[in-house]
């Protein structure tokens, strides 16, 4: 087991939660339930030092988060990377940034590599890392927590690869992972399913209102120097 070498901190102190929304029920046809935890928008600073150096898709503040409502057994979200942003195809460090609101500090997830089949990740990823990490910290005194992850020995697909985490909503209750939904920030592509889903949502297209305001999700990761 892959365990996370260490917890960086956004840096950003915010007083607490603006509020939780949830969404319940899968829909009839691609979205699964998912749900939103906010927090107040913070002012513009420059990234969190977690894989600083590797390729980062958000501006690194954290407006909210996205999660799964509790009777989902499994739920992931993957942000897309193509292979020519990296020096090398060799992984070194997944960094995944979490919101926990309350319970249970201790986490465990996993981080999961998608290769792309037709635009979309395929049905089962070609790599998976799992990650334990404890004391995250409380969302009302910290706007997000990063989770740095040795994935050494992946190797990256040829393409575009949907990188990012997947956990047991039902297990890690009141987890999110955080969200970047500056105007400044560029749209990347993110995809979410949870075990009910027939096939996976997309955020820039998704009906459900809370993914109107979407750029990114924090997952940034970094390769092995050449």
């Amino acid at each position: 087991m892959s365990v996370p070498r260490r917890n960086l901190r956004t840096g950003v102190a915010l007083a607490g939660l603006a509020a939780i929304l949830t969404t319940c029920g899968p829909p009839t046809q691609t979205p699964p339930p998912v749900s939103r935890a906010e927090v107040p928008a913070p002012e513009p600073e420059a990234p969190a030092p977690a894989c600083g150096d590797g390729v980062v898709k958000d501006d690194g503040s954290v407006e909210t988060g996205y999660g799964f409502v509790p009777t989902a057994i499994l739920g992931e979200y993957l942000q897309r990377f193509d292979a020519d942003e990296f020096p090398a195809k060799e992984m070194d460090t997944v960094c995944v940034c979490w919101l926990k609101t309350r319970g249970e500090r201790d986490i465990g997830f996993e981080v999961v590599f998608y290769e792309d089949a037709g635009g979309r990740p395929a049905a089962a990823p070609y790599e998976v890392v799992p990650a334990l990490t404890t004391g995250i910290a409380d969302s009302v005194e910290s706007a997000g927590d990063f989770v740095e992850v040795d994935v050494t020995g992946v190797t990256l697909a040829e393409g575009t690869s949907y990188i990012g985490a997947r956990w047991n909503p039902s297990e890690d209750k009141y987890l999110f992972i955080c969200t970047d939904t500056s105007e400044e920030t560029e749209v990347v592509e993110v995809y979410f399913r949870e075990d009910r889903a027939r096939r996976w949502g997309e955020a820039i297209n998704a009906r459900d209102p809370i993914f109107a305001h979407h750029r990114s999700i924090l997952v940034r990761a970094r390769a092995q120097a050449p």
